[in-house]
């Protein structure tokens, strides 16, 4: 990134949270590319973690399938390992994390829509949100063009979606991360943001 560049995100990131909504910010950050996007969408979902590893302790079976899979801290290690390493395409050890931890949100997810009639929810409700906002963050690593276009035909769209890059996938892992902690305000959005972009 250009010193010009830098000195425009930092004038961004140091923006009042009144000047705009939280959803347009974030969006914004696509002017920066995928990898100031990918940053955004790991300091969220890092902010998730003890969320995920707390997960419902009333719930026997989502303590042994889910809270106690050490996946999603691996797989934000191996993100950030790949960040260290100049973020090349098409890595395969982040792939196969993202193919991973995609697999066991699907059984996440099921497992608390199909066990949601039984006590207290909230707490399983917010443990999977917490591990849908970190692969949120894998999924904006692994995002390409070509992915996300390959099957739309009208070039003004694909041209849309190419220059917004993963900003659908960051926006979803702050929406995650709101559900899994709600207690936390849009102003600690924007300051876990501005920290991991620092």
């Amino acid at each position: 990134m250009a010193i010009g560049e830098h000195d425009g995100l930092q004038t961004y990131l140091a923006e009042e949270p009144g000047t705009r909504p939280l959803s347009e910010w974030i969006w914004g950050l696509s002017r920066w590319g995928k990898p100031v996007l990918v940053r955004a969408a790991l300091a969220i979902a890092t902010a998730c973690v003890d969320r995920w590893r707390r997960g419902a302790p009333w719930d026997e079976g989502w303590q042994r399938h889910f809270a106690s899979v050490t996946l999603p801290e691996e797989s934000l290690r191996a993100l950030r390992a790949w960040l260290e390493r100049g973020a090349p395409p098409g890595d395969a050890e982040l792939e196969s994390c993202t193919s991973a931890l995609r697999d066991l949100m699907g059984n996440a997810e099921f497992y608390d829509d199909e066990a949601s009639t039984r006590g207290d929810a909230a707490e399983r409700e917010q443990a999977a949100a917490s591990g849908r906002a970190i692969l949120m963050a894998l999924e904006a690593a692994v995002w390409t063009v070509e992915r996300a276009t390959e099957d739309i035909p009208d070039e003004a769209e694909r041209q849309s979606i190419a220059s917004s890059g993963p900003a659908p996938q960051v926006w979803e892992a702050v929406r995650a991360y709101r559900h899994a902690l709600p207690e936390r305000t849009e102003a600690t959005v924007r300051e876990l943001i501005r920290d991991g972009l620092r």
